[in-house]
This record gives C-alpha cells, structure tokens and sequence, in this order.
C-alpha cells in the first residue's frame, strides 16, 4: 500500500516529509486454534519488518502507533514513544538523515483470534531537524489468514522435540517473508537428551541420518544436495552459498502440492536426496536423511511451508501437521504444533 504523508509547515517549499514500508507489503497471519492441549482461547499472529524513511530533509522519529483491525472494528492499539522504539532497535539517536532511513526488524504481534486481521495500520510520528515541525506518516497494510489446503503429515518417525515452532521465541522470526512460521525438529534419545557424549560429532547427534519423509504429495519443485555437513557449532564458509542465499538451510528439497502451497525441508544431510527436481512423489516417501549442512548449529530437520518454492521470495505460510501422537493422544487431524512440544512419530518402513 502507499504511504499517505502529512506535512504541517506554514509555507509551501518542499520540506522534510516521512514513507513507511512494509515488508512483506501484505502479511499472513497465523492462526492457532487446534493445539493438544487446552487452550484460553484461539490466538493470531502476524510478523513484519518496517522500513521508515526520511525525505527531503532529516527528522527524529518520536513515536509509532500499531492499530490492529477487522473491517472497522479495533483489535488492538500499541502505542510506541521514542524510548520503545530506542530499546526495539539498539538505537539511541533516532534521527534519520534526508535519503536514509531506520528498519525495525522482526516485529511481531499476538493477539486473541475470536475476529482475525484484516489490515493494520501503522502511523509514524517525526519532528523536522530544520524548523522542528510536526511530520506523520500513515501505512495500512493488509492481513490474510491463510486456510491450509494440503493434509500435512508429521514427516518424522520416533520422538522429536519442537526446538522452534511460531512464538516469540522463534528466531525464524528474524527473516518475515519466507520463515516465520518455520519449526525445528531435534530427535530425542533414550536419555531424552538431543545427543550422546559431548555432541562434538555429528554421530553424537540422534537427529543424525534419520529418515525424512514427504509430508504430502507432489512434484518436486527444488532440490539442492551438494552441500557439505559441518561439524556441530561450525559456520559455513560463504564460498559454499555460491552467492545463492537458498542455500543458507543447505542441502534442501521443496515439494509442490498443486494448490498453492509448498513444503520445505531443510538441513538435509550431503547425497542423502532420496528424489530429483521435476519427480513426481507419494505422500510418505523417503525424501532424504537429516544432516547438518547450510546454517546450522546441529542436526535437525528445518521444516516450513510457503507459496512457492523459492526462499526469500516466496511468503512463508502457516501449517498444521496431522497423524502423530502428543502428550498420550494421536492426531488425525491437522494440528498445531507448538514451541517445545514433544512429538512422536509413527514408525514406517524406509522406501
């Protein structure tokens, strides 16, 4: 949407104004209302970064206002003074100079979802650094709840541990478009640790080599198997990306489900691709083996769902999983699967 700007200056020489941006420029929210435990209530979640750009002169930013809809009914306000936003950015001199700008990264709001967004609408307020006027910007952006299309079935045998999953505290939520609704799966041992001896080998890791499965069927959109596994703890040298951001979560396969929506998998240990681009696969067939390659502090499974099978480009949607047992109860049914939940899935033969 458009930023609408309003001035306030007693001439009319072109004077310091404010744009705001939003990206993604419409959000998603997440809606978590089928959980396997009782819940409050249903809650929704929507996640941005906001770009607020000074022109035609430098300002400092005072303040911003979050207003939070459906239709013209108000959900929620937040108003943000000069010290929020200090502490949200690290920034304690919130002036922004002519052409440049301040980002506020990973925003994210929850809220009840007894009515769900439709729009939010953000206002800044400024004051000009030459002749201290009062300058306010307004952007509305619009909100969709997404309604998943594709039965998704835990794509995991034995027990797992939902190290991230959609809250705040999900360091997904460091990249908005593509993976803020993404989860991380670590395999639980007998021991109900995540790894044996010191962890220093991937061996020691129980996520290690284990079988991943297709959550659903579809053609094989992506597929990246090259990448070396690194060492639990070691960062990836930049050489190995290519200049292909994708290959942050390594070796990787994303898997259309021909209505909209795609599977993402990520970590996948080097060779291990049990498919090929363009193939065509059965719901439960072996996709590959977990590993550790891309960036990654140790085995796991990254898992999410977008509108398309480009990460970055494509916008991240939310997901529910069914058929897997939680807390002594199995699900048929399409679920949310929170952060820290401990999740077992049924044993299956490897194809």
């Amino acid at each position: 949407m458009t930023t609408i700007t309003e001035l306030h200056f007693a001439d009319d020489a072109q004077q310091a104004s404010l744009e705001i941006e939003s990206r993604p420029s419409t959000l998603v929210a997440a809606v978590y209302d089928k959980l396997p435990f009782p819940t409050i209530g249903p809650v929704q979640e929507i996640a941005l970064d906001l770009g607020i750009t000074a022109k035609n002169g430098g300002v400092t930013l005072k303040g911003l206002v979050f207003q939070g809809y459906n239709g013209h009914q108000l959900l929620f306000e937040q108003r943000w003074p000069a010290r929020i936003i200090s502490q949200r950015t690290g920034e304690s001199d919130l002036t922004i100079g002519a052409g440049t700008g301040l980002a506020l990264r990973s925003l994210q709001f929850l809220l009840h979802a007894y009515e769900t967004h439709t729009h939010l609408d953000v206002t800044a307020v400024a004051q000009a650094l030459t002749g201290g006027q009062n300058v306010r910007a307004f952007l509305q952006i619009p909100v969709i709840t997404h309604a998943q299309q594709s039965d998704l079935y835990f794509p995991l045998a034995g027990a797992w541990w939902a190290i991230q999953a959609g809250d705040w505290s999900d360091f997904h939520k460091s990249e908005v478009y593509s993976q803020p609704f993404a989860i991380d799966f670590v395999k639980l041992g007998p021991d109900n640790c995540t790894f044996a001896g010191n962890g220093r080998s991937l061996t020691d890791h129980y996520s290690w080599d284990q079988p991943v499965y297709a959550t659903a069927g579809g053609k094989v959109a992506y597929a990246s198997y090259d990448m070396p596994d690194m060492l639990p703890g070691a960062i990836p040298d930049q050489a190995i990306l290519r200049g292909d951001m994708r290959r942050i979560l390594g070796n990787a396969v994303a898997i259309s489900h021909a209505n909209g929506e795609f599977s993402y998998y990520g970590h996948l240990q080097q060779l291990s691709l049990a498919v090929n681009e363009g193939e065509m696969v059965r719901r439960g067939a072996l996709i590959g083996r977990v590993g550790n390659s891309g960036n990654t502090p140790g085995p796991h499974l990254h898992f999410h769902v977008m509108n398309g099978p480009n990460l970055f480009i494509d916008q991240g949607l939310p997901m529910l999983f069914s058929h897997f047992w939680a807390g002594g109860q199995f699900y048929e049914e399409p679920t949310t699967i929170p952060t820290r939940m401990i999740v077992v899935g049924p044993e299956r033969s490897q194809q």
